[in-house]
C-alpha cells in the first residue's frame, strides 16, 4: 500500500527552508521472515571475519563560510580529573580465538565498524559482519562468528551474505537483543535488503524471529534505534553499491510489536531528498518510557542549524503516517577535513601513513533518548573543525515532543589533539559521557572518553578525559577508520558507560582490534528503590473555577517490583482554594493514574508546586509538578482536524475561541510545521477571547506532495493553548500528451491521446483539450489515458499547439507541454512537398510567428 509523497518545511535564519521527501512512503511486509532455533545450536558458517570494505560512499554538504572562531569551543580540560574506569579488554579483532573453539579470526576487510550493546548480563559486540558475546567481567562467551550465522536456514542473501555495517541494540522495554546487517542481492541491480533478528528471549545466545527487509536502492550506513513504536531505522541510499551518486536518506520504521511476538512484519518508509547530512534514529536509554505517545525522532545537521525529523507512525491506518521536521539554529561550526576532496586529514604517527577520513557528512551513532522523569532530553554529536585539528560537537536537546530547543552544545577540542568518531550517552543522573577516536602527529590512534555532570558549566565536559587504550601502530594503506563507534549504558545501574572503539596494535592495515572500556561520571547511583514515579506534563495553568489533570506514571526498575502495589498521594497539603483528587489511589508499576487539580472562584493565583508520592511497604518515591493558577483563561478549537491544499489554491479553517474563566484577554495566533510551499495566515491576527478568526492556508503553484501535522498556537497574557490538525499538501497532476508527435499533420477529425496522473491522496477529475491556449468545448474525458477526438475544421489551416489540462478532485489543474502540428484541410500540409510548408517557415520561425499572431490577437480583443 502507497501513502502520499512528503515534503518537510524548515526554517532557516528566519527564511523558508524546505527538503521534500522525494520518495512515496510505503507500507510494505518483509519480503521474509521465520524464526530461529538457539544461537548455540546454529552450526557456524565459518570463522568469524569482516569482509572487504567498499569505498566511502559520501553525504554532500553544500558549502557555508567556516566562522572564524567556534563560539563553543572547551579548548582546555582539567587534567587532575578524569572518569572513574571499570573494566577494560580486548573485543573482536585480528587473532581472537572464537568460543566454542574455532579458527582464530581473520581481517579481510577495513574498517571494522565497531559497536556493541549492554544488556542485565552480557555485552553484544559486532564489527561490520561478525558478532560476539562477552560477559560483563570480559570473558568471551559466544562467537565471534559471522552475522549470517543467526541467519542459518533462513534463505536467500541473508544467509549466504556477509555484507556488514552491523548494529545490535538492546532493548531496554522488552528485555531482547535486536541484531541487523545489509545483504546485496545484486551489486547494480538488487534488490538490497536489511537483514533484521529480533531475539526470543533475553539471552543473544537463543532463538531469533528473523526478517528481510527489502529496498530498491542500495540502503548504505544503516542505523537502528529501540522505540516503543517501532524500531527505527535510517540509510544513506545510492543507486546501487557501485555508485557514489546520493540520493538521500531513507527513514524506516519496522513494525516491532510484531516481531516481538516473532510474527509477520510490515515496514514503513519515507525518503528525504539530499540537503541534509546522514541522519540518526533517536534511540531509547533507560527504563522509563517516553513521557507521552509520540513520533520516532531522527536528527541530522545543515548550515550552522541541528534538523529533528519526527515520524508520526499509524500501524492501524498508514494512510495517517506523517513526517514533520524543527530546525535548530546552533552555533556556527565547519565541518571536519571539509577543505579536502576526499574528507580525510586526521594525522597519524607512522611514516607514509595516509590521513584518516573524519567522516563529518553525518550524525554519528547513537542519538541517544533519555526521559529523565519529567524531563526529556536527546543527546547527539558529529565531527567538526576546531583551530587547526578536530573536535567533537555535541549537542543537548530538551521536549522533542514538545516545542525541542537546544539545551547546551559544546565542542570538545582540549588541546591540539585530533579527536572524531565520537558517540555520546547520558545516564540515569543527568550526567553526559562521550567516547571518541584520538590521534595526531606524534600519536598512533586510540580510544579515548570523557565526561559531564549535571553541575559542571552548561556546554562543557569538565570530568576530565581518560585514554583507554592507545594503539601500538598507525593504519597503513586505508584512510578508513571506525565508520562508528558506539557508548551505551549499563541498565543494571543505569550509570555505567560501556564504549568500544577501534585500534591498530602495529603498523598495518589489515590487523585492527577492537577495545570495550567502562567508565562512571560522579553523581550517579543505582537507584534505591525498584520502581519510579514521575509526573507529565511538568508544569501547566489551571484557571480559576476550572480543572487540569497531570498524569502520575510509574515504572518498574527491576523484576522485584513488578507485584507491588503503590500507595499515590499529593503532598504537602494544596492550599487554600485547590483541591485534587488521584485515580485510581493505588497502581502496580508501569500503570498511569491521573491528578485532577479543581482551583475555587477565589484561589490565589500564582505558582504552586505540588508533590505526588508513591509508597510501597517503607519504599517512598516523589514525583514533582506545578499548576500555575490564573484568573482568566479560554478555549481555542479548529472546525476540522484534516486539511488538504493542492498547488496554486487555497483552503481555510475555522479557529473559535471563547472566554472559560476571568475576563477576555487578546489571543494572537500563529502556526508552525506546515508543508514545504504552504504559507499561512490568520484573518485576524489575534481576537478577543470570544472570537474566531480564519486560517487560511495557500500552496505556491509548484508544491511537492506531503503531509505534516501543523501546530497553531492560540496565546493571550495568561494562557497559551496549541491545536493540531493534519495538512496534505497536493501536488499538481502531471498531464503529457502521447500523440501526436510534434510536428504531425493533422486533419478532419484527430484522435489526441492523453495521459494525467493526480498526486497521491487524489484522484483525477478530467482531462481537457486546448488548442493555442483556447479551451475546446466538449472534447474531455475523466479518465486516463484518454482519447480526445478533435474536429481540427474548427480552426484554420496551419501550425497549432495543442495541450491537455488535468484537473484533480480538489480542483487542482496541470497543463501538459504543449505539442505543434499541422492542420491541412484544405489540401496544404505541412510537408515539403508543398513548399511552404515546415520547411519554408522553419520551427523557430513558425513558432515566433505563431506567439506573435496571438499577441496581436489579444492587442485587437483588448481594443
Amino acid at each position: 500500500m502507497l501513502l502520499r509523497p512528503a515534503t518537510l518545511a524548515l526554517a532557516l535564519s528566519g527564511a523558508a527552508h524546505s527538503i521534500p521527501l522525494t520518495g512515496r512512503t510505503e507500507f510494505l511486509q518483509a519480503a521474509q521472515h521465520d524464526v530461529s532455533p538457539p544461537l548455540w545450536l546454529l552450526r557456524p558458517v565459518g570463522p568469524g571475519n569482516s569482509r572487504g570494505e567498499r569505498e566511502p560512499r559520501p553525504v554532500p554538504l553544500p558549502a557555508w563560510p567556516a566562522p572564524e572562531r567556534d563560539p563553543v569551543l572547551q579548548d582546555t580540560v582539567p587534567f587532575v580529573l578524569e572518569p572513574q574506569a571499570g573494566n577494560s579488554f580486548d573485543g573482536i579483532g585480528q587473532g581472537i580465538v572464537a568460543v566454542p573453539p574455532a579458527q582464530a579470526f581473520e581481517v579481510i576487510g577495513m574498517p571494522p565498524d565497531p559497536q556493541g550493546d549492554v544488556g542485565p548480563s552480557h555485552y553484544v559486540q559486532m564489527v561490520n559482519a561478525s558478532l560476539a558475546v562477552f560477559s560483563k567481567q570480559g570473558t568471551l562467551l559466544f562467537g565471534p562468528v559471522p552475522t549470517r550465522t543467526l541467519f542459518s536456514g533462513f534463505g536467500g542473501p541473508c544467509e549466504t551474505n556477509d555484507d556488514g555495517d552491523g548494529i545490535v541494540l538492546y532493548d531496554p522495554l522488552a528485555d531482547r537483543w535486536l541484531v541487523s546487517q545489509f545483504a546485496i542481492t545484486d551489486a547494480t541491480a538488487g534488490p538490497f535488503l536489511e537483514c533484521v533478528a529480533v531475539s526470543r528471549t533475553p539471552d543473544p545466545t537463543g532463538g531469533y524471529a528473523r526478517y528481510a527487509f527489502s529496498y530498491a536502492m542500495f540502503n548504505d550506513y544503516p542505523k537502528l534505534a529501540v522505540w516503543p513504536d517501532a524500531y527505527y531505522a535510517t540509510y544513506n541510499l545510492y543507486p546501487n553499491s557501485h555508485t557514489d551518486s546520493f540520493q538521500g536518506v531513507q527513514l524506516c520504521a519496522f513494525e516491532r510489536a510484531r516481531m516481538l511476538a516473532g510474527e509477520p512484519a510490515a515496514q514503513q518508509c519515507v525518503r528525504i531528498a539530499p540537503g541534509v547530512s546522514g541522519i540518526a534514529p533517536a534511540d531509547l536509554d533507560g527504563p522509563l518510557p517516553l513521557q507521552r505517545r509520540g513520533p520516532g525522532f531522527a536528527l541530522g545537521f545543515g548550515q550552522n542549524s541541528l534538523i529533528l525529523f519526527a515520524f508520526h507512525v499509524d500501524w492501524a491506518d498508514p494512510a495517517n503516517s506523517a513526517v514533520d521536521s524543527v530546525e535548530l539554529p546552533v552555533a556556527p561550526f565547519t565541518p571536519a577535513c571539509s577543505s579536502t576532496r576526499t574528507g580525510t586529514c586526521i594525522p597519524q604517527m607512522a611514516t607514509g601513513a595516509s590521513g584518516l577520513d573524519a567522516l563529518s557528512d553525518r550524525m554519528m551513532f547513537r542519538v541517544a533518548y533519555r526521559n529523565l522523569g519529567g524531563v526529556e532530553a536527546l543527546v547527539a554529536n558529529h565531527t567538526v573543525k576546531a583551530g587547526d585539528s578536530s573536535g567533537v560537537r555535541w549537542y543537548e536537546l530538551r521536549d522533542p515532543a514538545g516545542d525541542p530547543f537546544v539545551f547546551q552544545q559544546g565542542t570538545y577540542a582540549p588541546d591540539a589533539s585530533w579527536r572524531w568518531m565520537g558517540s555520546a550517552a547520558m545516564d540515569r543522573a543527568g550526567n553526559i559521557g562521550l567516547g571518541f577516536s584520538l590521534s595526531r602527529p606524534d600519536m598512533n590512534p586510540g580510544i579515548a572518553y570523557t565526561g559531564r555532570s549535571v553541575s559542571d558549566s552548561p556546554g562543557v565536559m569538565a570530568q576530565g578525559e581518560a585514554v583507554a587504550f592507545i594503539g601500538g601502530g598507525s593504519q597503513v594503506g586505508s584512510t578508513r577508520w571506525g565508520d562508528y563507534s558506539n557508548l551505551s549504558v549499563d541498565p543494571s545501574d543505569d550509570c555505567t558507560f560501556w564504549y568500544t572503539g577501534e585500534y591498530i596494535p602495529a603498523d598495518g592495515a589489515f590487523n585492527w582490534h577492537t577495545r570495550i572500556a567502562t567508565f562512571q561520571l560522579p553523581g550517579c547511583a543505582p537507584p534505591a528503590a525498584d520502581f519510579a514515579v514521575w509526573v507529565s506534563p511538568g508544569r501547566q495553568t489551571l484557571a480559576r473555577g476550572r480543572t487540569a489533570s497531570f498524569d502520575i506514571s510509574t515504572v518498574a526498575l527491576r523484576p522485584t517490583a513488578a507485584d507491588k502495589s503503590l500507595a499515590l498521594s499529593v503532598v504537602p497539603p494544596l492550599p487554600a482554594g485547590l483541591t485534587g483528587s488521584i485515580l485510581p489511589l493505588s497502581v502496580a508499576p508501569g500503570q498511569i493514574a491521573t491528578l485532577t487539580l479543581v482551583a475555587a472562584g477565589d484561589a490565589a493565583a500564582g505558582e504552586v508546586p505540588f508533590t505526588v508520592q508513591a509508597m510501597e511497604g517503607g519504599t517512598l518515591q516523589t514525583g514533582s509538578g506545578t499548576a500555575a493558577v490564573i484568573a482568566n483563561d479560554f478555549t481555542a478549537a479548529l472546525d476540522r482536524p484534516v486539511a488538504v491544499i493542492g498547488a496554486a489554491g487555497t483552503t481555510t479553517l475555522q479557529v473559535a475561541t471563547s472566554v472559560v474563566a476571568g475576563t477576555a484577554e487578546t489571543v494572537t495566533f500563529s502556526a508552525a510545521r506546515l508543508p514545504a510551499g504552504v504559507t499561512a495566515k490568520f484573518e485576524p491576527a489575534s481576537v478577543a477571547a470570544g472570537g474566531s478568526s480564519t486560517l487560511r492556508l495557500s500552496g505556491s503553484a509548484f508544491l511537492q506532495s506531503g503531509q505534516t501535522i501543523m501546530r497553531v498556537t492560540a496565546a493571550s497574557a495568561s494562557a497559551s493553548h496549541r491545536l493540531t490538525a493534519r495538512v496534505r499538501a497536493l501536488a499538481a497532476p502531471i498531464a503529457r500528451i502521447s500523440w501526436p508527435p510534434r510536428l504531425t499533420n493533422l486533419s478532419g477529425t484527430a484522435p489526441i491521446v492523453a495521459t494525467a496522473a493526480a498526486s497521491q491522496g487524489t484522484v483525477l477529475a478530467r482531462l481537457e483539450l486546448y488548442v493555442d491556449d483556447h479551451k475546446v468545448q466538449m472534447v474531455a474525458h475523466p479518465d486516463s489515458p484518454a482519447v480526445l477526438d478533435w474536429d481540427t475544421r474548427g480552426v484554420d489551416d496551419g501550425p497549432h499547439e495543442l495541450s491537455v489540462r488535468a484537473t484533480d478532485a480538489i480542483g487542482t489543474q496541470g497543463n501538459s507541454t504543449a505539442v505543434l502540428v499541422w492542420v491541412g484541410n484544405k489540401g496544404v500540409c505541412g510537408c515539403s512537398s508543398d513548399g511552404g510548408g515546415w520547411e519554408a517557415l522553419g520551427f523557430l520561425g513558425l513558432l515566433a510567428a505563431l506567439r506573435r499572431s496571438r499577441r496581436s490577437a489579444s492587442i485587437r480583443g483588448e481594443r
